[in-house]
């Protein structure tokens, strides 16, 4: 569904002359990754509103794309499997956020675990397409700056209290990247990757 709207798309600038024809390929792809976010980001959004907290998924996002796309982690299979995994994940967590505990030693907890999957794992490769060594130690570094900076943002909320009410679905977000490379990693040891 997502690939021939996006073909189609592809194949109207190529009509228009915008784009050249040898490159419809590209951006099949290319509109493909777009409407996919689209769509992502339209289910968060839709989410959040219905739970009513309008900015949830805006937190979520902040904490969960830089740690995804520097450090790596799961690929679903389909664009169609990335929206459905992506949105019962946030749905799943958005509720998780709404319990009444004592969120400030999950978030200092959450950090500690992203921090150490970071060291471990970071970055991990996306199985069709392989990091340059280069690319690879600018991804790590970055990445583990990252999960430093979300050790002391956990540790300033630890401390001082009282942000954990914004900052319980930011970390449900580190941690929904962090366990993305779990994910990775345990399906590599068991030879699916």
């Amino acid at each position: 569904m997502i690939h021939n709207q996006a073909s189609r798309l592809a194949t109207g600038l190529i009509n228009k002359r915008i784009i050249d024809e040898n490159t419809h390929e590209v951006y099949t792809y290319g509109i493909e990754l777009i409407i996919s976010a689209f769509i992502n980001i339209l289910l968060m959004v839709i989410i959040s509103t219905i739970f009513q907290q309008y900015y949830d998924w805006l937190l979520f996002l902040a904490a969960f794309i830089p740690i995804r796309s520097i450090a790596g982690g799961y690929h679903a299979g389909s664009h169609l499997n990335c929206i459905v995994v992506g949105t019962i994940c946030f749905t799943i967590l958005l509720l998780v956020c709404r319990l009444k505990i004592n969120w400030e030693i999950v978030i200092l907890t959450i950090a500690i675990l992203s921090f150490s999957l970071i060291l471990s794992f970071s970055p991990v490769e996306a199985h069709n397409k392989k990091l340059k060594e280069e690319q690879r130690k600018k991804n790590r570094k970055i990445s583990i700056c990252i999960g430093f900076a979300n050790l002391i943002i956990a540790a300033a909320a630890y401390l001082f209290q009282g942000f954990s009410g914004i900052l319980n679905i930011y970390f449900a977000g580190v941690f929904a990247a962090s366990f993305s490379m779990l994910v990775v990693k345990m399906q590599i040891f068991k030879g699916r990757w």
